[in-house]
């Protein structure tokens, strides 16, 4: 974390000439950013050809319309720390979604340091209380200073809207809101509540919380009427002994209640002191509830939910969204300074605070489907609507204004199964639902029309002189096909599993360390089980580098048995891609998947299976973790701009460059408005 102080210093460290104070206030133009997560420039092609696409068209008249190169891997936290930085990962240190604990080979958030790196907290126990006295505070993991900490030093007033990777949020004076990264209550990345009278026999996959209930006849009339239950906000940590990890029970709890109607598909939802009436498929507002951390209320936190009624006869389905960090009166920080969340808020009203907010979980584990899934996702979009309302009020010449829009990356992980948007020739995905693609194979489509119209909308609000640009942090594809790494590695003698077992996870006692050479884990990281660094590491260091890229040639090598094409386009090694400060955190190879293949879930969380390779089956069925590329992002600007070959690290040395000033230490980038 970086203290705002030291940014005057850096600034003037860095100057030339006798004044180096860099142009302010209304004598510069304004810059406004538009980052779109996932924008695919093959399909903004097409679709601005089929004349579909207005605004993506004037834009591209106006100005300039390029590829946007994206990192290594093209994963959304490791390409916006990218964007917030200026630096390629190994100055920043963020490389994938999931990263290890090189001491227990745990899997673990890449937002946070390993556990095992971080003072553990001192607590002092009275009366069966945990009270924390010290330590146990988790910094960002991210390095680097940020782009609007520089702007902010140099007097340009600042503002950025639900920007991925700034959770936990390091402390700045310009105003910023986290996006992608930031927990829910709970603590993790959105666990949903499905009620239901329904009983589902396995929920081992289930990704939310299900909870069996009952319709009682409370008022004795004949006629059930009434749904009695819980919901489960934030650990009850003043109850936990220090270090444990909460499960089950570990968590602080409020009432639910639900009448419903006698005659109509109307119900009143009830939880703790906040009520609405809700109707079958459709959603509450935002209904906050208190949780009592310390008896008599001596700390009560505040969360806030959502609930929607997918059924409320002649079955009982009921979800509740996962509760909420309450912008109002947040219980933990989410923004710089602590109360821009609020300002937000009292703009606004209610919004989603959690990183990843559409209810993908929901529509996997098939308890949505794509029309209560959509329904959610407009809920997210009018809420960024909000924000983009008030980034443009806020707005005037001279500030800089960055929007994220969350719109096309996770519905087009979650839709592409109905058509490819992308390939028109594409057969059908293996996750193919016949009555569902009728309804829904243009809902990407639809999206991208969104977006065009939001385009617009800024344009057209933005002061006649400001610089606009709408960027992506990389392209998309299909997923048809799923890779095992673990597994690979098991089978050609690089990961030996203990007597007895093929199978079985990385982290459970399932593998022999002591003949392992190499393990996977994330979405694209391979490790060396490298001496001195894994905590029963065997490779010495003069085995790393051959091992490495016999690795490299072996899996850049890769044919799917089972049709014959290549399933993985590239393997890079960290020391010939990355440069910087934090490039020993790196996974040792970046496997880059061809188009159609990408890592499995297990072989995210590190579980070794039985094969190799199969069907991509899942309703996640769109993918972009692949080799960098093949997905690169998009750069459209009103600027006619005289350079090509741009990539995420050009764009935080391009902002600094409009308003005068120079990259910042470690900034690798280009600015695109050199000629």
């Amino acid at each position: 974390m970086r203290s705002a102080w030291l940014i005057p210093a850096v600034l003037l460290g860095l100057g030339t000439g006798c004044d180096n104070t860099p142009p302010q206030g209304p004598d510069v133009p304004g810059l406004f950013v538009l980052g779109v997560d996932g924008v695919d420039p093959t399909i903004v092609r097409h679709m601005v050809d089929d004349g579909r696409l207005p605004a993506f068209q004037a834009l591209i008249d106006d100005g300039t319309f390029q590829l946007l190169g994206s990192t290594t891997p093209p994963q959304s936290p490791v390409a916006w720390s990218s964007f917030i930085t200026g630096m390629d990962p190994g100055g920043h240190g963020i490389y994938d979604f999931v990263h290890r604990d090189a001491g227990n080979y745990h899997p673990i958030s890449s937002a946070t340091p390993p556990p095992s790196t971080v003072e553990p907290a001192k607590t002092l126990e009275i009366a069966g209380l945990y009270i924390p006295i010290s330590g146990g505070e988790i910094e960002n993991n991210r390095g680097g200073t940020p782009f609007w900490d520089y702007l902010q030093a140099a007097g340009v007033d600042v503002e950025v809207y639900r920007i991925p990777g700034n959770y936990p949020t390091p402390t700045s004076d310009a105003k910023v809101l986290g996006g992608m990264g930031t927990v829910d209550m709970r603590g993790g990345y959105g666990t949903y509540t499905w009620y239901t009278d329904q009983p589902i026999l396995d929920t081992s996959e289930i990704k939310g919380e299900v909870k069996l209930v009952t319709v009682q006849d409370n008022d004795l009339d004949g006629t059930p009427e009434t749904v009695i239950s819980t919901i489960e906000g934030p650990p009850d940590l003043f109850h936990l002994p220090p270090g444990q990890e909460p499960h089950d029970g570990d968590y602080l709890s409020a009432r639910v209640t639900v009448t419903i109607d006698p005659e109509s598909d109307v119900a009143l939802v009830e939880v703790g002191d906040s009520k609405a009436v809700l109707v079958e498929g459709g959603w509450t507002p935002w209904l906050t509830v208190d949780f009592e951390a310390l008896p008599a209320h001596a700390m009560d936190m505040t969360g806030a939910v959502r609930f929607y009624a997918k059924e409320l006869r002649p079955g009982f389905q009921l979800y509740a969204s996962p509760v909420q960090i309450w912008p109002e009166d947040p219980a933990q920080v989410i923004s710089s300074p602590d109360d821009f969340a609020t300002q937000i808020y009292d703009r606004i009203g209610g919004f989603y605070t959690q990183g990843l907010p559409e209810e993908t979980n929901a529509l996997k584990d098939k308890l949505f489907d794509d029309g209560d899934y959509l329904s959610q996702v407009a809920l997210v979009q009018q809420e960024t609507q909000g924000m983009i309302d008030m980034a443009l009020e806020n707005f005037e010449r001279g500030d800089m204004s960055f929007v994220y829009m969350s719109d096309l990356d996770l519905q087009c992980h979650m839709l592409w199964r109905h058509k490819d948007p992308k390939f028109a020739f594409a057969g059908r995905h293996p996750a193919y639902e016949p009555a569902l693609a009728e309804e829904y194979a243009n809902a990407i489509f639809d999206i991208y029309e969104h977006v065009d119209r939001s385009i617009a909308r800024v344009r057209a609000a933005l002061p006649p002189d400001t610089v606009f640009i709408v960027m992506s942090d990389h392209g998309f594809g299909p997923q048809t096909r799923s890779f095992h790494l673990n597994a690979w590695l098991r089978d050609n003698g690089y990961l030996v599993m203990k007597e007895g077992k093929r199978t079985g996870f990385l982290l459970t006692g399932d593998v022999d360390w002591s003949k392992t050479r190499a393990y996977g884990m994330g979405f694209n990281g391979l490790y060396l089980n490298l001496q001195g660094r894994e905590a029963q590491g065997i490779v010495t260091d003069d085995q790393a580098g051959p091992l490495a890229r016999e690795l490299a040639r072996k899996l850049s090598g890769w044919i799917d048995p089972d049709n014959g094409q290549r399933g993985i386009y590239q393997v890079d090694l960290a020391k010939d891609v990355y440069s910087g400060g934090r490039v020993a955190e790196a996974p040792d190879l970046i496997i880059g998947y061809d188009i159609g293949y990408a890592a499995s879930d297990e072989t995210t969380l590190g579980e070794v299976t039985e094969g190799i390779i199969e069907d991509n089956t899942s309703r996640w069925s769109g993918n972009h973790l692949g080799a960098a590329p093949l997905f690169s992002g998009i750069l459209l600007t009103d600027q006619k701009l005289a350079t090509t070959g741009h990539d995420l690290t050009d764009l935080p040395v391009s902002i600094l460059d409009h308003f005068g000033l120079p990259p910042g230490p470690g900034m690798v980038g280009q600015s695109i408005f050199d000629n």
